[in-house]
Parts: structure tokens; C-alpha cells; sequence
């Protein structure tokens, strides 16, 4: 089990509780003050972007991970099958936002501190690039089990 820094245990308490305002002002604290960001979690894949397991709720109702993207990295288009909230810690993100026809409804950049439109419900559809000249780290939290982490967040179309 991985212990959770303690500049993120308000944050894992309102995610647990499913207090989702409460969520959204400790996200937008742990972005602003990134106090549990690590040199390891500044490390890129140049085969795509990669993911940083930072807390495994024990319940399995929730993971925090932190995701590094490098320059020109861009994730396929897709929705949720969970809850997601997410935002920047480090760099500039783009998120391309889709219709339910996949047209593009806007486009809107994120940079370090700022946090995305939570996605309670799965209805988003987004694209997340970093179109930038540097890496970029951002901090995300889903409702899955650490075990379905890479099957049980993502639906692509």
C-alpha cells in the first residue's frame, strides 16, 4: 500500500466522502502548493504520457496519480466510465472538448494551479495534449479500484 503524503490527505478525505466541492477546493489546493510532487513524478515516457501512482484508496474507491506528459503528447480521445477530477501542477495543458457527434465544442488551456471541469458523471468527452516546449505534470483523481486503474477509467470513441 502506498502511504499518501500528507499534503493529500484532505484531498483523498473529500474524494472518499464523495464531497465534491470539498474535492474541488483541496485540488485546487494541492495545485497550488504541489508540496507532494516528487522528482519521479517529473518523468516522461517518450512513448506516451505516464502515469504516477501516488495513493491506492484500500477500499478501492478512488486513485490519485499524477501524469507526465511531455511536449507533443497527446491522449487519444475518450470519456470516463468513473467519476474524474483533475488539474495542473506543473506546464500548460490543452483540453479539447467534444459533442456527442465528436465535434469540437472548445478548446481550453490549463496552466499550473488551474483545474479542469470535474466530470461527475461520464459525459465529458475530451482529448488532453500538452502542445507546450516543456513537460508537464498533472495531478488527477478517478473513482476505480487501484486494480482497475488501467482498464476501468477510459472509454474511447
Amino acid at each position: 500500500m502506498i502511504p499518501i503524503h500528507p499534503s493529500l490527505a484532505l484531498l483523498a478525505g473529500a474524494a472518499k466522502r464523495k464531497n465534491w466541492a470539498g474535492l474541488q477546493k483541496q485540488l485546487a489546493s494541492a495545485l497550488r502548493k504541489p508540496a507532494w510532487l516528487r522528482a519521479e513524478h517529473r518523468v516522461g515516457d517518450p512513448t506516451g504520457y505516464m502515469r504516477h501512482l501516488l495513493y491506492v484508496d484500500p477500499h478501492g474507491d478512488f486513485v490519485i496519480t499524477a501524469i507526465t506528459w511531455l511536449p507533443g503528447q497527446v491522449s487519444p480521445r475518450h470519456g470516463h466510465q468513473v467519476w474524474c477530477a483533475y488539474g495542473v501542477a506543473e506546464g500548460e495543458l490543452t483540453e479539447e472538448q467534444f459533442d456527442g457527434d465528436l465535434q469540437l465544442l472548445k478548446t481550453t488551456t490549463l496552466r499550473a494551479g488551474e483545474h479542469a471541469e470535474r466530470d461527475l458523471d461520464g459525459k465529458i468527452v475530451h482529448r488532453v495534449s500538452n502542445r507546450g516546449t516543456a513537460p508537464l505534470v498533472s495531478l488527477h483523481l478517478y473513482g476505480v479500484a487501484g486494480d482497475r486503474l488501467t482498464t476501468g477509467i477510459n472509454r474511447y470513441l
